[in-house]
């Protein structure tokens, strides 16, 4: 029988109390002095991108940190959970250490990145994005392996409940802010061209560069997502979702027909939309006629006790 990891607890504890720690200095960024030179929204307004979208598209990180503070609670109610093999979390152990050690260092690289922005560093603020990302996107390869090895054990467990938790909250949680930081990248490539690059790029052609690089990584994340990883990933939509909003906004502040990068953020917008509603019939349809497990569909708790 399966016992409690000490380690693994000490690592989701430290990640909470870093999760607060980065979201005290996000609401400090807002303000500006004297941690900052600046607040994130005059940044913004001081380093145009051409295709950076409304404020209003920005609200999307009190989804984010929600969405990631729900997944944590979760991972910490497991621990209080018993199953007839020892405590939930680790019976078997989808979400381990790596993976918390792993989305420490991208809170650390967001608290980074806030101050080298905050404190106008273009280009290392950059950096700092990426590597966000990066970590992300570790945190989701081990999330998304991890219940792909044991979800048939959380099936004869009776546990399929836990299985879409960790579906809707765990992947989806970190499926959006991997894409987000993803596109915040992408504008921080902008603005390094522009404002960090000697002699600078125009901003025009920057916006080009940024979006042609956004159409290579959807065409390969669409591609990937729908015919190769689907064993994985079929239940994680929230990436769609996130382009369509980013460039939806990219649009409703930027639009002008006779610049490039309105039609191609247009042509991208219209691509996304219709993965996105593709993504859902086929999720829908594959659930039905392939189900991953052959009884998932009728979810059930049992075998599972507080």
């Amino acid at each position: 029988m399966a016992e409690h990891n000490k380690l693994l607890i000490a690592v989701m504890i430290l990640t909470v109390v870093v999760l607060i720690v980065t979201l005290a200095f996000n609401g400090a960024s807002g303000v500006g002095p004297p941690l900052f030179k600046n607040n994130t929204g005059v940044l913004s307004r001081k380093y145009p991108t051409g295709i950076t979208p409304s404020s209003w598209v920005f609200s999307i990180w009190g989804v984010i940190y929600t969405w990631q503070c729900l997944w944590l609670l979760f991972a910490f109610i497991n621990i209080f959970r018993k199953t007839a093999d020892g405590p939930a979390y680790v019976s078997p152990m989808i979400l381990p250490p790596l993976l918390f050690i792993a989305y420490i260092f991208n809170l650390c690289f967001n608290t980074a990145w806030i101050f080298l922005f905050g404190n106008e560093h273009i280009v290392l603020a950059f950096v700092a994005l990426f590597l966000i990302a990066f970590c992300l996107y570790i945190c989701m390869f081990i999330a998304y392996r991890n219940l792909y090895r044991n979800g048939p054990l959380l099936q004869k467990q009776g546990r399929n409940i836990e299985i879409w938790m960790h579906r809707v909250l765990v992947h989806n949680g970190l499926g959006i802010y991997a894409t987000w930081t993803t596109i915040a990248t992408l504008l921080n490539v902008v603005m390094t061209m522009v404002y960090g690059a000697t002699p600078g790029v125009g901003i025009e052609d920057s916006g080009t560069v940024a979006l042609g690089i956004l159409t290579a990584e959807l065409a390969i994340f669409i591609v990937s997502d729908l015919f190769f990883l689907d064993n994985y990933s079929r239940y994680t939509v929230t990436p769609y979702m996130v382009v369509c909003l980013a460039l939806g906004g990219s649009i409703d502040k930027n639009w002008d027909e006779t610049k490039t990068n309105s039609i191609f953020s247009a042509v991208l917008l219209g691509i996304g939309v219709t993965f996105l509603v593709v993504k859902i019939i086929v999720m829908i349809w594959r659930h039905i006629r392939k189900p991953l497990y052959p009884t998932e569909i009728a979810p059930t708790t049992a075998g599972i006790k507080a």
